[in-house]
């Protein structure tokens, strides 16, 4: 009989990229159920992943009423169920999983830490944020973090216990054989020539929240200021706003809906395609687990800068598959992206090792079958100190 896993996560949309592939897999060793919030893509996720899916009405702000409901909700619904393990991811899963685990008696609670939320917070935001990571872990049996730095860290300032990595980080690797440039010529010239961009165009991707903390207002003064010296320069973005959460500066905001140069598309399921179009890749964000942007733009070969902070610094190996900089510093982003505009020897270095380098250290089998691994020992292990 197959061991019982649930794996909790905050938003569908999740299962939908980052995490896509992995309950399936897990499925054919284990009995998976997915617990998550209501989406219209429920049918297609259950489809495709083949595994029981469970609603939970969660929102990613604090609710402290609404919160209570759900953790109730998750306890009833785990006494029923008696999962052998609950596996959570994003801080709201994290929090109430492992709580209601603990209370229906769990025996493995493993809760995956994708980066440090009130990393950028400051004040009572800061300080209710690192206590819900200090709660959340209190009550998980096992910790892991998505990056090779974050353990440090995350030993230093926030827990006792052990946290392990599962192969070199990341949640789900990257599938090498999806995300890689198999687009013709005429087909990246139609799509450049659909988005209204010159053919000869170089072309500056941003693919994210469109949110003041993944460095969006730096990008886009850099940017303004470079397009006067840089004709063909275009700036192609593609992601949703976030005016209630996190939203970027006026100012900001006017130039992007102003600047002739300056595309934006909404989230894209596939966004290989922009990828492959774009000569660099661009993420100047102020916290990041290990993300996978830039773990995808790379295995399609693209060349990318990034802030020196942790996550980006470990999928980035600057001067070879990309280049960092300082984290909130509009000139130095300028700065580098005119070095390998005037460097064509440096573009092309990059760009050759960019696709090899993440083939190395992310591929997505070989992080399944570390995870397996993983899952194995911590269920086979003695738990009656639980």
């Amino acid at each position: 009989m197959k061991k019982k896993i649930s794996i909790i996560l905050t938003v569908p949309l999740s299962i939908e990229t980052w995490f896509k592939g992995q309950p399936r897999y897990l499925s054919d060793y284990y009995d998976v159920e997915l617990i998550t919030s209501h989406s219209k893509s429920i049918e297609k996720i259950k489809a495709y992943e083949n595994v029981t899916v469970t609603l939970v009405d969660f929102t990613r702000q604090i609710n402290p009423l609404k919160d209570l409901k759900i953790l109730f909700v998750l306890w009833r619904h785990f006494r029923h169920r008696q999962p052998d393990m609950v596996y959570s991811i994003t801080p709201k899963a994290g929090l109430l999983g492992m709580i209601s685990a603990w209370l229906a008696r769990v025996p493995v609670r493993l809760h995956l830490i994708v980066g440090l939320a009130y990393f950028g917070s400051s004040g009572k935001r800061r300080f209710l944020l690192k206590t819900i990571e200090k709660i959340t872990y209190f009550f998980a049996t096992h910790l892991y973090a998505n990056s090779l730095n974050l353990p440090k860290i995350i030993t230093e300032k926030l827990t006792s216990k052990a946290v392990n990595v599962i192969a070199h980080g990341s949640v789900n690797g990257v599938d090498t054989d999806y995300f890689k440039d198999t687009m013709s010529s005429e087909e990246k010239s139609t799509l450049r020539q659909r988005l209204n961009i010159a053919h000869d165009a170089f072309i500056l991707l941003f693919t994210g929240r469109i949110v003041g903390d993944k460095g969006v207002n730096e990008l886009i003064s850099a940017f303004d200021s470079l397009s006067s010296t840089y004709s063909k320069l275009t700036l192609l973005m593609v992601g949703d706003f976030e005016h209630h959460l996190d939203p970027i500066a006026q100012d900001s905001y006017e130039i992007i809906k102003n600047h002739p140069r300056i595309r934006v598309v909404p989230f894209q399921d596939d966004i290989r395609p922009y990828f492959c179009i774009s000569d660099l890749l661009i993420l100047p964000s102020y916290r990041e687990g290990l993300p996978n942007v830039l773990i995808e733009g790379g295995s399609c070969g693209i060349v990318m800068i990034a802030t020196d902070i942790n996550g980006c610094n470990e999928v980035i190996i600057h001067g070879e598959n990309g280049l960092l900089i300082e984290p909130k510093n509009t000139l130095h982003l300028i700065e580098t992206i005119q070095k390998l505009l005037r460097e064509p020897d440096l573009y092309a270095s990059l760009k050759q090792n960019a696709r090899q380098s993440i083939l190395n250290r992310y591929d997505q089998h070989a992080y399944w079958n570390a995870l397996h691994h993983e899952l194995e020992t911590l269920l086979n292990m003695d738990k009656s100190h639980v």
